[in-house]
């Protein structure tokens, strides 16, 4: 694959270093600044090109006429969205861009596909969501990926956590589809099981969910991992914030927010919009590093803290001094400072999140997606686990017009042993298929399969050979 990136700052580098890094990719980096990867950190394996991106001509030399994707990280959206079309009208298959004004990158619509953009990232709205997975989930094991535009999310379990609760009971005693989760896979002594109804749990077992994050909450509720209500404090009111309270309010009531802003301005324009949003948070105008004023905001009572300011070093400090001070989960925003250089020190601060590292993470999966496939139906493409007895992948699909799966119910086609079928995102839907469900065009289709190569949805059928040996085994076990 040729990939092209624009914008050389911290997402654009990150993401250049992480694709440069992957086998079968070309990387070409564009920028102004001809000096930009002299003053980098590390050096990595590029080709460099001076120039607007915005510019045919700069396009042109980079090589966006075949190029494979062309992700726009530029600190101006418009430059991105320009850079973008231009690219498409030359002739690059696929673009991304960056864009940031929550006016532009809230919703991600139709209006950006007729435009030429393929993918929308917001480095501040993906890690927001990182933070409000971390915190709506605080019991779970892990929130593995979230599909369909992140609607839908995979999150893992312990047994041992709820061990009443599951062992010795089957899949079908506990999970049904009225409850709007859908158990994925099940990991056993280092193996995985995609299981049927009279799959029995036991204790050593660590289970991977599916839901949509409302109802994902509200099982975790009836297991009794997540409290009734959880008390957070927030230090910085930036962008990553303002998102934040907008995910919490749709995902969860039973979160009181604190946020602590020292800017008189940020703070009450802060307060007016979440105040429409979200009626359980309160803007706090004070210094997040004033000990007297942790303490008198009850620090020491909350379930959660998140350290949001501008500089490293404030929030490595802050969080250090909320996780003395009892606070179990504490989520410290980390951009220059090198997480390995962090633990090198010996010393514990909490869950470290950084924006460019997740939104590199983002555009690998969407890549991941593609290698191989352009062309093809796949949407992202996902490994949730790599164990003794193979690799268990989770694949997004769209339904094509030539797809054999079209307009038929699941209970009809012949699907190849180890393959789940997911969700189905239709629209602004999104449905756990039972056997009647009939897959129509343009559907997005969550397939999760154990030890099968899926680049189409077509893949999951069985073959003749396989249908007819699976015939004659049913037979067999009949008689």
């Amino acid at each position: 694959m040729k990939i092209i990136v624009v914008g050389c700052g911290k997402t654009g580098y990150t993401i250049a270093k992480v694709l440069s890094e992957k086998k079968g990719i070309d990387v070409t980096v564009v920028d102004k600044n001809p000096d930009v990867l002299d003053d980098s950190t590390e050096p990595i394996d590029v080709i460099f090109t001076a120039g607007n991106g915005a510019n045919d001509k700069t396009l042109i030399e980079a090589g966006a006429r075949d190029a494979d994707l062309i992700i726009c990280t530029t600190n101006a959206d418009e430059t991105n969205i320009l850079c973008c079309i231009m690219a498409r009208h030359l002739g690059a298959k696929r673009t991304m861009a960056r864009l940031r004004d929550p006016d532009y990158s809230m919703e991600f619509n139709s209006l950006w596909r007729s435009l030429g953009i393929d993918m929308v990232i917001n480095p501040e709205r993906q890690t927001a969501s990182e933070i409000s997975r971390l915190l709506r989930y605080p019991a779970a094991d892990d929130v593995t990926d979230t599909f369909a535009g992140g609607r839908v999310e995979l999150v893992s379990l312990r047994v041992s956590e709820t061990p009443e609760y599951f062992t010795g009971k089957s899949v079908q005693q506990i999970f049904d589809r009225k409850m709007g989760i859908l158990l994925a896979v099940i990991e056993r002594d280092e193996k995985t099981y995609i299981p049927s109804g009279d799959f029995v749990f036991e204790k050593s077992d660590i289970i991977r969910i599916l839901g949509r994050p409302s109802q994902v909450m509200r099982f975790l509720t009836s297991l009794s991992k997540t409290p009734k209500t959880q008390e957070v404090m927030v230090i910085g009111g930036g962008r990553i914030t303002r998102y934040l309270m907008e995910l919490l309010s749709r995902h969860t009531q039973r979160m009181n927010v604190r946020i602590i802003e020292k800017d008189r301005q940020t703070c009450e324009q802060l307060s007016e919009t979440v105040s429409e949003i979200n009626r359980r948070c309160m803007v706090i105008h004070g210094d997040g590093t004033n000990e007297e004023l942790l303490l008198a905001e009850e620090i020491d009572a909350m379930n959660a803290f998140v350290c949001l300011m501008d500089r490293d070093e404030e929030n490595a400090i802050i969080s250090l001094h909320a996780l003395r001070m009892g606070v179990k989960r504490v989520i410290t925003k980390i951009n220059y400072m090198r997480q390995n250089m962090i633990s090198n020190l010996g010393l514990e601060f909490g869950t470290m999140i950084t924006p460019q590292n997740i939104t590199a993470r983002i555009v690998v999966k969407y890549v991941d997606g593609l290698t191989g496939a352009i062309g093809s139906n796949i949407k992202a493409m996902h490994t949730i686990f790599t164990g003794d007895d193979g690799d268990v992948e989770a694949v997004e699909l769209l339904v094509a017009k030539k797809c054999k799966c079209l307009d038929s119910q699941i209970k009809d086609l012949k699907i190849k042993k180890g393959i789940l079928i997911g969700y189905v995102s239709r629209e602004a839907e999104i449905i756990i298929p039972s056997g009647e469900t009939q897959l129509q065009l343009g559907d997005s289709v969550i397939i999760i399969s154990k030890n099968h190569v899926i680049r189409d949805l077509d893949d999951i059928l069985m073959n003749r050979t396989e249908a007819s040996e699976e015939a004659s085994e049913a037979a067999s076990a009949e008689a």
